[in-house]
C-alpha cells in the first residue's frame, strides 16, 4: 500500500463537512408534529413526551461536538496525511455518520440494552480510530512537524482516550439500569474539567 504524503487540507475539509452534516441530521430524527390541531394541554403533554428525545439529541450533539474539537486539536499539528492515516480518519468519520442513526434508534428504543450498546460502541469507535490516526501520525513524527514536543503528543493521546473509555463504561452502566447508561456520560464534563485544571497547573509551574 502506498503511503505517499497527501495534502492535509483535503482531508480536513471533508472531515468538517461530515461533522456538520451529522450534527444537522440528528435534528431530523424527531417525530413529526401530529396532523390534528391540539389543545394547549395536549401540546404540553406532547412537549413533555419529547423530553427524552431532546435529551438524547443534546447528548448526541455534544458527543459529535467533543469529537470535532478533538479532531481540530489533532489536525492543527498534522502537516500532511498518507494512505494509512487517511483510512484511519475515514473509519472515524464512518462512525460520525452513524451517530444520527444511533440517535434515532435511541429515540425509539432508548431503554433497550442492545440499542444502548450500539450507541456506545458507535460513539467509542469515533474516538478509537481518531486516536489510532494520531498515534500513527506522531510515531517518529511521521506526519507532524519534526520538532513537535513529546509532551504535546502524549497529552493529546491521553486526552483522546477519555471519551471512548467513558462510552464503553456506559455499557456497564446500562447493565445496572437504563438510566445508568445516560448517567455515565455525565463523567465527561467532570473529567474534562479536571484535565483543564491539571493543564493550567502544569502551565503555571512551567
Amino acid at each position: 500500500m502506498d503511503t505517499f504524503p497527501i495534502p492535509i487540507h483535503r482531508l480536513a475539509r471533508l472531515s468538517d463537512l461530515i461533522f456538520a452534516v451529522a450534527m444537522t441530521l440528528i435534528a431530523l430524527t424527531f417525530d413529526s408534529f401530529p396532523p390534528t390541531k391540539m389543545t394547549p394541554q395536549e401540546v404540553t403533554q406532547y412537549l413533555q413526551a419529547q423530553l427524552p428525545d431532546i435529551g438524547i439529541y443534546a447528548l448526541t450533539f455534544i458527543i459529535i461536538g467533543l469529537n470535532w474539537t478533538t479532531h481540530l486539536n489533532q489536525f492543527k499539528y498534522y502537516k500532511s496525511t498518507d494512505t494509512i492515516h487517511l483510512w484511519l480518519t475515514l473509519f472515524s468519520l464512518l462512525f460520525v455518520v452513524l451517530m444520527p442513526y444511533a440517535n434515532a434508534l435511541s429515540n425509539y428504543f432508548g431503554s433497550v440494552f442492545a440499542v444502548q450498546v450500539f450507541y456506545s460502541l458507535t460513539a467509542a469507535s469515533i474516538g478509537l480510530f481518531s486516536t489510532a490516526a494520531w498515534i500513527y501520525a506522531t510515531q517518529d513524527r511521521r506526519l507532524v512537524a519534526p520538532d513537535l514536543d513529546a509532551q504535546t503528543i502524549r497529552r493529546i493521546r491521553q486526552e483522546s482516550y477519555v471519551e471512548p473509555s467513558i462510552f464503553l463504561l456506559a455499557i456497564a452502566g446500562a447493565l445496572i439500569h437504563p438510566w445508568g447508561w445516560f448517567a455515565t456520560f455525565l463523567l465527561i464534563p467532570v473529567i474534562q474539567f479536571v484535565q483543564s485544571q491539571n493543564q493550567q497547573t502544569a502551565k503555571s509551574i512551567g
